[in-house]
């Protein structure tokens, strides 16, 4: 959730090449933004005419991300859809074919590097690119409370393994490090708590997708508990902005605005 990378890291020069920075800034959502920053992939992106290597490419879709090399040089990745799925060398035949077919939502791989420390990686499948995404376990931040409830050892081992989290009021999410936000829920938005230099800080995540594989409609957000930390942050801002910054609202989001307002209101009363 920490930002791992800063504004002025984005290759604006790689950007351009892909057609996506308009008077020197990026033609991104702020979604797509905070994806970026935060080290995560962005939503398909539509690309047009492409050219590199004496191929013209008219028109394709890919995710992109950034990467930081030894050297401390950040690059802009391009994933696009492969036709085939694109194997991954730690997993076993059946391990890869479940979770292409959604019978697993992940796969946690250790093995023994030739240090003889050992090695583990959380992979999942995106199934928009055909490939399949490998996390380190130990450099996934995780929140101390979701929706007001703080969370156990074993819901915070949850978590960072991307099994499913189910917190008291029903809601149901699991890390996805193949989603924009970096989470799936049952709940189409969700309030973290973050125990940052001594003090607590939220981050509100919006527009959430549904949990992997379900077929249930989404549940409404506002649970008590959504509610109380809302109010604890707003009350803790002193009426100010309330939004994370690199969560701007689209067209659907006014409903948490308008909701957020009325909440401010009774607050003044």
């Amino acid at each position: 959730m920490d930002r791992l990378f800063n504004q002025q890291d984005i290759p604006v020069e790689e950007l351009s090449k892909l057609g996506l920075l308009n008077n020197g800034k990026p033609m991104l959502s702020q979604f797509d933004m905070d994806a970026l920053l935060s080290g995560r992939r962005t939503d398909l992106i539509t690309l047009h005419d492409l050219n590199g290597d004496g191929i013209h490419i008219k028109k394709m879709e890919a995710k992109l991300s950034l990467e930081r090399n030894t050297t401390g040089e950040v690059s802009l990745q391009l994933h696009p859809i492969y036709r085939d799925v694109k194997k991954h060398p730690l997993l076993l035949e059946s391990e890869a074919e479940e979770l292409e077919q959604g019978k697993l939502t992940h796969v946690l791989k250790t093995y023994q590097e030739g240090n003889g420390k050992r090695k583990s990686w959380i992979i999942e499948y995106d199934p928009e690119t055909k490939e399949f995404i490998a996390a380190d376990p130990k450099k996934i931040s995780v929140p101390t409370m979701i929706n007001g409830e703080k969370l156990t050892d074993l819901q915070k081992e949850q978590y960072i393994n991307g099994s499913f989290v189910e917190l008291a009021d029903g809601t149901r999410l699991q890390r996805r490090a193949s989603s924009r936000s970096g989470v799936t829920s049952n709940r189409e938005a969700l309030m973290y708590s973050l125990i940052l230099d001594g003090g607590i800080s939220y981050m509100l995540l919006r527009s959430l997708r549904n949990l992997f594989g379900s077929k249930s409609q989404q549940k409404d957000p506002y649970t008590e508990g959504y509610q109380r930390a809302l109010q604890d942050m707003q009350q803790r801002e002193h009426n100010k902005p309330v939004l994370y910054p690199s969560l701007a609202a689209d067209a659907k989001d006014e409903v948490y605005k308008q909701q957020e307002r009325h909440l401010g209101k009774q607050q003044s009363r």
